[in-house]
Order: structure tokens, then sequence, then C-alpha cells
């Protein structure tokens, strides 16, 4: 923890005012240093009333996904112990490969307040202005083989929609392979990428784009196509304990999973299915075959039923799924 994020545990942990000796002695170091760090939290957004004699204030803490933050009443064992934070960077999902090939620790978190190269599947572009949204990714290293990594998708988008249940009040779906819509217009994505040897997992990686504070219809890109969680709620969302609510979930499923119960994540994925029993038309590569969506197995791959009644398994790699009348 920082010098920053120690001195603003004790803010918050004050009744009240708390003095700056007292926040010197405590980490042992200078006032002027305590002051200097006071400077850098104002300087970032929070709210720090002083009073000679009695000291120093918390009177208003930003809706930042800074570390400090995060982590403060995070009950969690694993996800979320560890968090990485930018205010800028390119991509999480980048960031945290390096750190999984370097040895980062299962359950670290890499959070961003914007993206300049942020992406989805089929190297789509991610659009996400600065501090309204959730960027982040998730290192796992799970016990599995690679034919099983979407079941991490799978329990990562439940996680979210639960979350979003919990903080929102708001029926989110999930859009097989990997989109989050509510009010059938898509409000996130995930991103699952990892590195494997022919029959072990080394480390995944689930990056999450979430369209929380941000209204979509200011672009005109995207307007018709997406929306975000405080236009369907209308009104702004705290991110800071959504994102503590999706961790929690995500690691709730991850148990789950590590217990080896993943059919009881595939059989609760299946509930919030937007597409199951409904016409879709998969288009890859080129061409386009149409027909029922019948379901989803646990490898994450898409049953179609085509009009004749004849099954194929189709694998979401390179696909794009759409809704049909």
């Amino acid at each position: 923890m920082s010098r920053t994020e120690e001195i603003l545990r004790l803010l918050k942990g004050a009744d009240g005012y708390i003095s700056g000796e007292r926040i010197a002695r405590e980490l042992g170091i200078s006032r002027a240093a305590v002051w200097k760090q006071i400077a850098v939290l104002r300087k970032k957004g929070f709210s720090i009333h002083s009073q000679p004699k009695l000291g120093y204030s918390l009177t208003f803490s930003p809706d930042r996904l800074m570390p400090s933050e995060v982590r403060d009443g995070l009950d969690t064992s694993v996800i979320g112990k560890e968090v990485i934070y930018f205010p800028e960077t390119e991509s999480t999902n980048l960031i945290a490969k390096k750190l999984a090939t370097d040895g980062a620790r299962e359950g670290t978190i890499v959070i961003a307040e914007a993206q300049t190269r942020g992406r989805g599947r089929l190297d789509r572009n991610w659009l996400a202005p600065p501090n309204k949204n959730i960027l982040m990714s998730v290192i796992f290293r799970p016990r599995i083989l690679p034919s099983r990594v979407f079941l991490l998708t799978m329990l990562s988008s439940l996680s979210i929609v639960k979350a979003i249940k919990e903080t929102a009040t708001l029926h989110a779906l999930i859009k097989w392979p990997n989109d989050i819509y509510i009010d059938g217009k898509k409000a996130g994505g995930i991103l699952t990428e990892f590195s494997a040897e022919q029959d072990r997992v080394s480390f995944v990686i689930v990056g999450v784009g979430l369209n929380v504070n941000f209204d979509p219809s200011l672009y005109p890109e995207i307007k018709d196509t997406a929306t975000s969680l405080s236009v369907a709620f209308g009104k702004k969302i705290h991110r800071v304990k959504l994102l503590q609510s999706i961790l929690r979930e995500i690691e709730k499923g991850y148990n789950r999973l590590k217990k080896g119960n993943g059919f009881q994540i595939h059989n609760e994925w299946k509930t919030y299915s937007l597409i199951t029993g409904k016409p879709v038309r998969i288009i890859s590569s080129g061409t386009v075959e149409e027909g029922i969506a019948e379901s989803v197995d646990e490898d994450g791959c898409l049953v179609l039923r085509y009009k004749n009644g004849k099954r194929k398994r189709i694998l979401s790699g390179d696909v794009s799924l759409r809704l049909t009348e």
C-alpha cells in the first residue's frame, strides 16, 4: 500500500478529524510528507477539509476505481487482492498478459479509467470515455483443459449480470458468446485470452468492458446499438460498488469451477441467455448460416438447429451472431 493509500485509509477510519501529527506518527513520516500526500489526494478529486488544531477530515471521495477504493470493504480472498490501476493505458488485457507471463498471482486485476487501444472480439474498437465505465482484466490460473476455457467467459458474464441486478436492479442478459445486453442493446462485452500447452492452461485473461455512466446516444457510431447502466437505470451508478459486486460474484463462480462444478455455472448461465430458442444468423468468413439457437454447451459451442432439423455445433471463435425476425 502506498503512502497516499495509507493516509486515505486513516482519513476514512477517522471519526471526524485526524491530526497531521497522528498521521505522521502512525506512518513514521514527517508532517510535511503528510501535507504533500494530502495535496496528492486533493488533486485526485478527494475533498479534504483542514482545520487548525484539529487536522484533516475527508468530506468527499470521487468515483474513481483506485486500488484503495476498490479494496475498501472488498471481502474476497483471491480476486482483487492485487489491484493494478492506470488513469489511462493502451489495453488492460495487454498489461495483464505481460503480468501473467511474468508470474503475477492469480486474482490480480488491472483497471483503467480510459484505454487508447481497447478492443472487443474480432478486433473491434471499444469506445469508452474516461472515468465513466468499468474497464478491467482479471488474471486466472485454472487447472482446466484448454477446451474448457469458455467456462471462465461464462462465469464472468454471469457474474456481471448478477452484479448489475444487485447494484442497479436491472435485468441484463447474455448474448452468446460474450456480450451483455440490457433492453435489447449492448451494454458490455468480454474478451477472453489465454496461454496454454497441449493439455494445460498456463493462465487466462478475462477482459471486461462495461458501459456504466456514459450516454452512447451522443456517439453516432453506436447510438442505435448500445446502452449503459445509467441510461437504463435513469441515474448515475456508483462504479466502485458495482465493481466490488462483480469481483465478489467472480470469486464465487471461480470457487465453484475449482471444485469441479462447471455444470452449475453452465446451467445458471443458460437462464440469462438472450438467444436460446430464437432465430439467429451466424456470419463467419463470408458465409452466412441461419437457424434456431437451440443451446450453448459447456465448451462454449452454440448448437444451431436448421429448418430441416439437423444440428451443428459452432465455435465462438471468428463468428458474428445476430438475432433475426
